[in-house]
């Protein structure tokens, strides 16, 4: 397939650290939604948690890149990083519509994100440009919203990214549903 029509879903999200988790709901995503491709979109500032700053989003997108590495139809997309202030996903994908124009655009997040969207900046303009593929976790209910196309893809994984970086912190080795590779680069490898 040329890139005219070429079907992209984008997994925005802080990324601290990546997670098997986080492969395993975008592998469901592409399936469910049958992506040519997955973005992972590592934001710079998540307005849906400003109080505590991320790791670096270099260090993250390369985390990301090593995650990845096997995985030929998901790539690493930094087009939030060195954004001045907080990442919001209209504008992001305003940038990547003009850059690919064409593209079929589908946004993957969690029926947690969904049910929060209207508390999103402009999400009618996101929903304007995207399909969203809403990963309902825990059986959870998943509703439609008019003038918004959805696709509702049943997954969920235990990693929590929150837990890894806690691990880590208090000297815990093998830590589960992390990669040893960006494992050791968290541990300054």
């Amino acid at each position: 397939m040329g890139e005219e029509g070429k079907r992209v879903g984008i997994f925005g999200g802080s990324f601290d650290p990546v997670h098997e988790g986080h492969l395993h709901l975008a592998k469901l995503a592409k399936e469910s939604a049958e992506l040519d491709e997955v973005w992972f979109l590592p934001c710079e500032i998540s307005p849906h948690k400003m109080e505590r700053p991320p790791t670096d989003g270099a260090e993250r997108a390369r985390w990301l890149r090593v995650a990845l590495r096997d995985l030929p139809w998901a790539r690493v997309s930094e087009a939030e990083l060195g954004v001045e202030g907080p990442s919001y996903s209209y504008r992001t994908l305003e940038r990547l519509d003009e850059k690919f124009p064409g593209y079929e655009w589908y946004w993957i997040l969690g029926g947690d994100q969904w049910d929060a969207l209207p508390r999103w900046k402009y999400p009618e303009r996101l929903a304007e440009l995207a399909t969203f593929v809403v990963l309902a976790r825990n059986g959870a209910v998943v509703e439609a919203r008019e003038g918004y196309r959805m696709i509702r893809v049943e997954g969920e994984h235990p990693a929590s990214s929150t837990r890894i970086r806690e691990a880590i912190g208090a000297g815990d080795v093998d830590i589960p549903y992390l990669d040893g590779e960006v494992e050791g680069l968290m541990r300054g490898g």
